[in-house]
C-alpha cells in the first residue's frame, strides 16, 4: 500500500500571508465626504483716502477751482461651495464652488465741497463757494458681478471686476460776472463738468485650514488631513481675498463769454485744461468669516479572529463573519483571502450607517493535516482603516469530527454542497448525506491503517 503524501498546511498559510501583503492587496476603496461652506464679507468705508483735496488748480490761472472730494463706498462679497474630503491613500481636503458661484458688489457715492477763485482784467478778482449737489451718484450704486469661487490661482475667471465709467456731468454752471455787479448784457459763465472712471478688482488669495495651519493657494489645491478614529470630524477654514481699487476723476472747466441776449448773442468759449485726478490705487485684504465644516465617515467593526477548529480533510467548514458599520456614512468592504481558506471575492458588502452584514468564509483542508493559519483582508472605505485583517486559523484532521447541533434550519442553512455550514457556537446546518459520508471516510481510514500495519 502506497502512503498518501499531504502538502503541509502551514506552508500554504505562509504563502497566503505573503500574497496578501503584496502592494495590490493594500489598495483601499475610495471614499468621499462633503460639507457646505459659506463665506461673506462686507466693508462700509473704503480704506483709500476718503477725503482728498485738489488744491487750487490750475496753479497761477486767471480762474482756479479747489475741490474737496470725499468718497463713500461699500463693498461686499459672498460665495458658497463645498469642502470635499477624499481618501485614500491619504485624507485630503479641497474646495469646490457651488453652481450659484460668488457675488461681488459695490456701492459708491461722491460728496463735494468746492470753491472758485478768479482774477480777471474785466470783473476784478474774488473767491466764492461753488454750490455743489451734496451727493453725486456715480452710476455705480448697487453694482454687482457674479464669479466662480474661489477665484484662486488657476481659475480662468479671475479676478472679478466691476468697471464703471460715468459720462460727463455738469457740476456747476453760473455767471460769475454778476457776482461783481456787471449787467447781464455781458456774461462770463463758468462751467465745470466731471467724468469718473472706477475699476474695482476682487481676487482670491488663499484658503487657510486650521488642520496643521495649511494654506490652499491654487484652484483645486489640497490640504492633507490626519485621519481620526472617530467617524466624525470638524474643521475650520477661512477664505482670504484681496480687493483693489483704481479711480480717476477728471474735471473739465471752461469759461464762456456771452455779449447780448441769447440766442441773439455773441459767444466765445475758452476750454481750460482738463484736470485728471488719479486717486492712488489701494489694495485691501479681506479675511472672511470662518466656516466650520463637518465631515462624516464610515467606521468598520469586525472580530479579529475566526477559528474553524478541528475540520475533517476533504470536508470544508463554512463560518459566517459579521461586519458592522458603526460610523455615520455608508461602508463598503471587499474581502480577499488565499487557500486553504476561501471567500467570494466578487462580492462587496454595502452596509448602511449604522448597520451590519456578513459573509461566508470557508476552510477546505483538502491538501493535508495539521494546523493552518491565514488572513482574510477586508478592503474598505473607512479612512482610518482602509484595510482590516482578520486572522483565520483551523486544524485539519482525518479523524471524524462531529457536526454541530443543527439549530438554524430553513433560510439560515445555505446549500453549499459538500461540507457543512457553521453559523456560530452551538448552531450548525448539516448538508444532506453529510453524516454517512463522514462515517464511510472514518471506516476507510481505519481499514487502510490495519492493512498497512499487516503489510509491514
Amino acid at each position: 500500500m502506497t502512503r498518501r503524501r499531504y502538502l503541509p498546511i502551514p506552508i500554504v498559510a505562509v504563502a497566503a500571508a505573503v500574497a496578501l501583503a503584496s502592494p495590490p492587496a493594500r489598495a483601499a476603496i475610495p471614499g468621499e465626504s462633503r460639507s457646505d461652506v459659506h463665506y461673506e464679507y462686507r466693508k462700509e468705508i473704503c480704506d483709500f483716502g476718503t477725503v482728498w483735496d485738489t488744491g487750487w488748480v490750475p496753479s497761477g490761472g486767471d480762474i482756479q477751482i479747489r475741490v474737496t472730494l470725499r468718497i463713500d463706498c461699500e463693498f461686499a462679497a459672498m460665495l458658497d461651495g463645498e469642502g470635499v474630503m477624499v481618501w485614500p491613500p491619504s485624507m485630503q481636503l479641497y474646495f469646490l464652488g457651488d453652481r450659484r458661484g460668488g457675488r461681488f458688489t459695490e456701492s459708491i457715492g461722491i460728496f463735494f465741497e468746492a470753491r472758485i477763485r478768479w482774477d480777471l482784467d474785466i470783473g476784478g478778482s474774488g473767491e466764492a463757494p461753488i454750490p455743489f449737489v451734496p451727493r453725486v451718484d456715480l452710476g455705480c450704486l448697487d453694482r454687482r458681478v457674479d464669479f466662480t469661487p474661489f477665484l484662486l490661482s488657476g481659475n480662468p475667471s479671475r479676478p472679478a471686476r466691476i468697471a464703471c465709467a460715468l459720462p460727463r456731468i455738469t457740476l456747476f454752471e453760473d455767471n460769475v460776472l454778476r457776482w461783481v455787479g456787471i449787467p447781464d448784457l455781458v456774461r462770463g459763465i463758468v462751467k465745470i463738468d466731471m467724468g469718473v472712471n472706477v475699476n474695482s478688482y476682487f481676487q482670491g488669495n488663499r484658503i487657510e485650514v486650521d488642520e496643521h495651519d495649511q494654506r490652499i493657494t491654487e484652484e483645486y489645491g489640497r490640504a492633507y488631513v490626519y485621519p481620526r478614529t472617530s467617524p466624525a470630524m470638524e474643521m475650520t477654514a477661512r477664505y482670504v481675498a484681496d480687493l483693489s481699487h483704481q479711480i480717476i476723476v477728471t474735471f473739465y472747466p471752461e469759461i464762456r463769454f456771452e455779449v447780448g441776449f441769447c440766442p441773439l448773442c455773441f459767444t466765445y468759449t475758452i476750454d481750460i485744461v482738463d484736470i485728471p485726478v488719479r486717486i492712488p490705487e489701494s489694495t485691501d485684504q479681506w479675511v472672511f468669516n470662518p466656516s466650520t465644516m463637518a465631515f462624516e465617515f464610515p467606521d468598520i467593526d469586525v472580530q479579529d479572529l475566526l477559528d474553524f477548529g478541528r475540520t475533517m480533510v476533504d470536508r470544508p467548514r463554512l463560518l459566517r463573519l459579521e461586519v458592522q458599520n458603526v460610523g455615520l456614512q455608508r461602508l463598503f468592504a471587499r474581502p480577499r483571502t488565499a487557500l486553504p481558506f476561501g471567500v467570494d471575492e466578487t462580492v462587496t458588502l454595502d452596509i448602511d450607517a449604522p448597520g451590519r452584514d456578513d459573509m461566508v468564509v470557508s476552510f477546505d483542508p483538502g491538501g493535508g493535516v495539521g494546523r493552518a493559519a491565514g488572513v482574510l483582508r477586508l478592503q474598505t472605505n473607512d479612512p482610518d482603516e482602509p484595510w482590516v485583517d482578520v486572522r483565520l486559523i483551523g486544524e485539519a484532521t482525518t479523524e471524524y469530527v462531529p457536526e454541530p447541533d443543527a439549530g438554524c434550519e430553513g433560510d439560515a442553512c445555505p446549500d453549499e454542497g459538500h461540507g457543512y455550514f457553521d453559523a456560530g457556537p452551538g448552531c450548525g446546518c448539516a448538508v444532506p448525506g453529510g453524516r454517512p459520508v463522514a462515517g464511510l471516510a472514518a471506516l476507510a481510514v481505519f481499514l487502510c491503517a490495519i492493512a498497512f500495519r499487516r503489510r509491514r
